[in-house]
C-alpha cells in the first residue's frame, strides 16, 4: 500500500528487507506525486532508480497501491519497466 505496508511479496533472493524497501520507496513515490502535481504535470505513475547494487521500478497500481520490482545490476531496466507496467495493469483490475 501507499503507506509502505506489504500486501503480497515474492522474492527469489535472501536478505532483502522488503518492508523497508516498500516503506522508503512508498514515501519517495508520494513525494514525487506531490511535486508532479504542483508542477501541473498530473499524477506520477512510475519511479525508476538505477543504483550500483541494482535497480527498482515502482509503478502505481491505483491511488492506494503500488508495485515494486527490484532488479539485479545486470538486469535490463527497460524490460523491467515493461514488465512492471503490464503487471500493474493486470493488478489494477483486482483492486
Amino acid at each position: 500500500g501507499m503507506d509502505g505496508i506489504i500486501v503480497e511479496e515474492f522474492a527469489n533472493a535472501d536478505g532483502l528487507d522488503l518492508q523497508s524497501i516498500g516503506a522508503e520507496y512508498g514515501n519517495i513515490l508520494k513525494d514525487v506525486q506531490r511535486v508532479s502535481e504542483s508542477l501541473q504535470q498530473g499524477g506520477a505513475k512510475e519511479l525508476t532508480v538505477r543504483a550500483e547494487g541494482g535497480g527498482i521500478v515502482v509503478r502505481k497500481i491505483n491511488e492506494e497501491y503500488f508495485l515494486a520490482l527490484l532488479l539485479s545490476p545486470e538486469a535490463g531496466l527497460g524490460l523491467g519497466r515493461f514488465k512492471a507496467r503490464v503487471a500493474a495493469n493486470r493488478l489494477e483490475k483486482e483492486f
